[in-house]
């Protein structure tokens, strides 16, 4: 498959090529199928290897910067796929527009490809917020001598889209050094202090993976009550203290929504933080940046200071506050 990325955009060549195909008037959706032909016939990619790649620029959880705007079922999170693509239109979003316009040479460079990172296809770039990358840009614009530091606080640490926790060693990643960051699902005890909240499964996760994870935990539980050879002490061998579980995702949880109810005795604190250890709940991610955050960016705006950025930086920010605000 080719990897290549564009200078003026930083995307792939495949996902130009379903860019450049969705390109049509009055902003139309247009049948997957044809585009994904289309696709073939620029790239060579057949259509059950570029869908997904049509696909992840449409999801909200994969880019911060949606590049296509799907219509029909495009899957949910967690394991639920698309339908086929016969069945699934879709067309540009502003920002697909943008990036275009800035591969076409009608705008400057863009950097939707430093924004969205590349973790969702199993890289190592990890996402970041648009807005503070563009702000980052344009400090560096104005002020050159801008200290690196400065540059680091602006943008801020990797952003995962679901909302999940992240923690890890961001200094190091600002630097330029591979690290593992750990993200965790939130956690919370309900209004009326009878359940544990999970909501905001990390990306790499999801609700499916989690729910399983738990339930084949308390099944373990059950299991040692009555093995006596299986642990002495089998709640510390399982570690789920659970009576019930219950999904409540719905379109405003896209991301899910999970009420554990503690088994008798057990307070809710207790549980959370049992839960915080579940696979699933708390994953890690390994992350690295190809040279240190703020020399990316300076070299990035050196290498398109004779165009103007001033420009398509502000399409860039019109676009994407276009958007459709994230889901909780």
């Amino acid at each position: 498959m080719v990897t290549a990325l564009s200078e003026r955009s930083g995307v792939g060549v495949v996902q130009i090529a379903i860019l450049e195909s969705l390109a049509l008037p009055g902003r139309r959706h247009k049948a997957n199928a044809r585009t994904l032909r289309q696709v073939e016939d620029r790239t060579g990619l057949a259509p059950i290897y570029a869908y997904p790649v049509l696909v992840d620029l449409a999801l909200p959880w994969k880019v911060p910067v949606m590049l296509v705007d799907g219509q029909g079922n495009y899957g949910g999170f967690g394991y639920d796929p698309p339908a086929d693509f016969e069945y699934t239109e879709s067309r540009l979003t502003p920002a697909g527009q943008v990036v275009l316009s800035a591969e076409h040479g009608d705008l400057a460079p863009v950097p939707i490809g430093f924004i969205n990172g590349n973790t969702y296809s199993g890289g190592t770039r990890p996402p970041f917020r648009p807005l503070p990358v563009i702000d980052a840009i344009r400090a560096v614009i104005r002020r050159p001598r801008i200290s690196n530091r400065d540059v680091i606080d602006i943008i801020g640490p990797p952003d995962f889209l679901t909302g999940c926790a992240v923690t890890g060693d961001f200094a190091a990643l600002a630097a330029g050094r591979p690290v593992d960051l750990q993200l965790r699902a939130n956690l919370t005890i309900s209004d009326d202090q009878k359940e544990v909240v999970i909501e905001n499964i990390p990306p790499n996760s999801g609700m499916d993976e989690v729910t399983q994870n738990i339930i084949s935990r308390i099944q373990r539980n059950k299991r040692n009550y009555t093995d006596p050879d299986s642990c002495s002490h089998p709640r510390q061998a399982t570690g789920l203290d659970i009576l019930d579980i219950r999904d409540l995702s719905n379109p405003h949880h896209v991301y899910g929504r999970l009420m554990c109810k503690p088994a008798a005795g057990t307070p809710p604190e207790i549980l959370r933080d049992q839960l915080s250890g579940v696979r699933g709940v708390r994953t890690t991610m390994h992350v690295a940046l190809r040279r240190p955050l703020p020399i990316m960016i300076r070299q990035w705006v050196r290498a398109n200071q004779t165009e103007d950025l001033s420009a398509s930086l502000a399409a860039l920010e019109t676009a994407i506050r276009s958007q459709p605000r994230r889901p909780n």
